[in-house]
């Protein structure tokens, strides 16, 4: 059973080192085309099923997805997989604010794992046996992954827009595999060299 974490496009907040949280910004035209070079890496794939963020930016990566790969299944859509919400820190930039700090009004760590895993073990119970498609946010692929790997703090990983990874679950050892993290190999070359200032992230 392979489960494919695609992290959504580009959009402009992105850019601008913004807060995005569940604020609902749609792509931008670099991310328009960045969800087609995802769509195109994954055309290939033995794909059951696309889940997505109910996000635009979210839903628009899956939905280029879905129309490159074979199927006419619709894009699945769950809240559950929206990334934290950032509450008034949501607008601002990265550089300017601690998270979890005074005067933090958004989701607090403990409460946003603990919804990040209770979405995707759900997925894992429902769709057991089929190789699934996520779409989602920055913050919900570097918690799946702590989570399968029992991983303690989820900010030392960095996930890039219109990455992949791939995680493998062998259903006899009942045991997850981590396969590929943050790829960015199906990017033209010009937005690999420019897209890791996400190392700036939260």
């Amino acid at each position: 059973m392979y489960i494919y974490l695609v992290r959504h496009g580009e959009t402009d907040w992105n850019t601008g080192f913004l807060f995005q949280g569940q604020t609902d910004i749609p792509l931008n035209k670099t991310g328009i085309s960045q969800a087609k070079h995802i769509a195109s890496e994954l055309k290939d794939k033995e794909i059951d099923v696309i889940i997505s963020s109910d996000l635009l930016r979210a839903r628009r990566t899956a939905e280029e997805i879905r129309k490159a790969c074979p199927g006419k299944w619709p894009v699945k859509t769950f809240r559950g997989l929206r990334e934290r919400d950032y509450g008034n820190f949501e607008g601002k930039r990265y550089d300017q604010l601690a998270v979890g700090g005074r005067g933090f009004t958004g989701e607090k760590d403990k409460k946003f794992f603990a919804r990040i895993n209770r979405a995707f073990d759900g997925i894992m119970n429902q769709y057991s046996g089929k190789n699934i498609v996520i779409v989602t946010h920055g913050g919900v692929v570097r918690q799946i992954v702590s989570h399968v790997l029992g991983l303690k703090d989820y900010k030392r990983l960095r996930i890039y827009n219109a990455s992949l990874s791939e995680i493998y679950y062998d259903t006899e050892k009942k045991a997850f595999f981590l396969l590929l993290l943050n790829s960015i190999s199906h990017l033209p070359a010009k937005e690999r060299n420019t897209i890791q200032y996400h190392i700036k992230g939260v």
